[in-house]
């Protein structure tokens, strides 16, 4: 007998989970990863929720379109050592990065954003 309530396998919640953060991230929306692959968007938020698991050709187009490594989508789970190598972040924008995490109010996250936004944009003549 087949349980039709079944609920999502961890690893799948775990690969959806990062996909999601890793495409926003990118700054790439469900509907232009979904037209990239040739899928639905509803596909891509089905995939983000843990419903329907991904498939090893689709997870591998997916890391090339996001440009991480496939080990990326596993993160956190035991026995997974992510690979950092491919960010080419400097010790500074990592510091940053920690430091921009460890802000528990989401609002004072996007303030120091904007401010951030607007240094970067400042242009000394």
């Amino acid at each position: 007998m087949t349980n039709k309530t079944k609920t999502p396998d961890p690893v799948d919640l775990n690969a959806g989970a990062h996909l999601k953060a890793l495409r926003s991230w990118r700054g790439i929306s469900q509907g232009e990863l979904a037209q990239k692959l040739g899928l639905s968007y509803q596909q891509i938020q089905k995939y983000e929720r843990g419903v329907n698991r991904m498939s090893a050709s689709c997870l591998y187009k997916i890391s090339r379109i996001l440009e991480v490594s496939v080990i990326e989508f596993f993160a956190g789970l035991d026995g997974v050592t992510t690979d950092t190598g491919h960010l080419w972040l400097s010790e500074d924008e990592i510091r940053l990065l920690e430091i921009y995490r460890c802000i528990p109010d989401m609002t004072t996250r996007n303030h120091v954003l904007h401010i951030t936004e607007a240094v970067a944009r400042y242009r000394l003549n």
